[in-house]
């Protein structure tokens, strides 16, 4: 174990992690100082090779990190994601409980496919507009929205960054993904759905008949889409993408090949140098300098030793190991964005299994659950209800202000919690 190294390395972690967590200064070029005092420093002072240093890069992130924003780019710009949801909501015929558990349940499955923010992106003008229609207050809408988006960023390794990362190390495709987290997702989505309807959405005003028929006038699905051919051969890509990806592909192989066919079958219209300012480039480089903090830790010795502390701590107890995971993620997921702490986490849970966990999936589940499920603690713990405050706040919508969302939000993370941890120590009976 490197004792300066470490102390380094967490010191650099504290203050990237300060920087991320706020929006007043930004992060980026305190992110590169940061990365290069990280990799001189270990180049020069502590010995580590350049190769060592490359392989604490994960590549196949990257490489899926780059080539699902060119796919979500023209299933965007070919209207593919309007065109579904303005077709869900035509189908409530303006019925205001109807549009809620549509606009939810719609938002809980796709967005296991389909990155949160884009998916706010759409939605969020679409529920703007047709409450503004149908004349009832947008916010409870809007917040059932953020809500569950949480809750289906748990169900597939594409949902998101967090899982993405998480199945790679713990080799957890979309079988292991549905087969462990789908009796959750149903149960936790459901849930919510129905309380919010209950306790919240029943109170507030209906729709009149008169304003039913004028929202059905006016939402027309077909009117979004302006080009046929690339409308429908986005959307058989689209569709392909996530059936290798279901069947057990590397979803980095599929995903490239999948961005380079639609800039091909796009190339008349649109060539890589029109779409490369929509590619958040600077995201990926941040992610590589948290990957290259994160696995030097590990190197070092760092989390080998948490790992063996915990081990001794928990006494092997399985129980204890998934409420601790649990716990250690949904606090520091509370207040910091959930995938850099899933990166910071990821090698310390990976050594507590390796310790000597022989059934490690009760701290997988509860690891992804926390990750990803307790953004909602608090609104600056998801970038999605940032979003959704800032949209919010732009259409001036008169019932959904930070009180609310955090109130609200944080009640429905504590659901949350205890649901999973239900859920894990359940599991955790039956099958261990």
């Amino acid at each position: 174990m490197n004792l300066p190294a470490i102390i380094l390395i967490l010191v650099l972690f504290a203050i990237l992690m300060a920087f991320f967590s706020q929006d007043k200064i930004d992060y980026f070029p305190i992110s590169l100082v940061i990365g290069v005092i990280a990799v001189v420093s270990m180049l020069t002072f502590y010995n580590v090779s350049e190769q060592d240093i490359l392989s604490f890069i994960s590549f196949k992130t990257l490489i899926f990190i780059f080539a699902m924003q060119i796919i979500i780019y023209f299933a965007t710009s070919d209207r593919v994601l309007e065109y579904i949801a303005i077709k869900s909501i035509h189908i409530t015929r303006g019925n205001n409980r109807l549009f809620f558990y549509i606009i939810c349940l719609f938002t809980g499955i796709v967005v296991a496919f389909i990155e949160d923010l884009t998916l706010s992106l759409i939605l969020i003008p679409l529920i703007y507009r047709t409450c503004r229609v149908l004349e009832i207050p947008a916010g409870t809408y809007m917040m059932g929205m953020t809500i569950t988006i949480n809750i289906g960023a748990i169900l597939t390794p594409i949902s998101s960054l967090k899982n993405y990362i998480i199945g790679q190390e713990f080799g957890w495709g979309f079988g292991e993904y549905l087969a462990n987290m789908s009796i959750l997702f149903i149960i936790t989505l459901i849930s919510t759905i129905y309380l919010i309807d209950r306790f919240i959405l029943r109170k507030e005003e209906k729709p009149t008949e008169r304003n039913k028929k004028i929202l059905l006038e006016m939402l027309a699905p077909e009117i979004v889409i302006e080009n046929k051919k690339y409308f429908f051969s986005t959307i058989g890509i689209v569709i392909t993408t996530f059936l290798f990806m279901f069947i057990g592909f590397e979803p980095a192989l599929i995903a490239i090949i999948s961005a380079a066919i639609l800039l091909l079958i796009h190339s008349k219209k649109t060539n890589f140098s029109d779409l490369k300012s929509e590619i958040e480039w600077r995201i990926i480089i941040i992610f590589a300098i948290l990957f290259i903090l994160s696995n030097s830790l590990s190197y070092f010795g760092f989390s080998e030793l948490i790992s063996t502390s915990l081990v001794n701590l928990l006494n092997y107890n399985i129980y204890l190991a998934v409420l601790v995971t649990l716990s250690l993620s949904s606090i520091l997921s509370a207040f910091l964005a959930g995938t850099p702490v899933t990166i910071i986490l990821l090698p310390i849970i990976s050594a507590l299994i390796n310790e000597g966990f022989f059934f490690p999936n009760p701290i997988i589940i509860a690891f992804i659950g926390g990750v990803n499920m307790a953004g909602n603690f608090l609104p600056q713990g998801s970038a999605c209800d940032l979003l959704t405050l800032s949209l919010a706040k732009k259409y001036k919508v008169a019932n959904l202000d930070y009180k609310r969302l955090l109130k609200n939000g944080a009640f429905f993370a504590t659901i949350h919690f205890l649901t999973i941890f239900g859920y894990t120590m359940l599991y955790t009976l039956i099958l261990s």
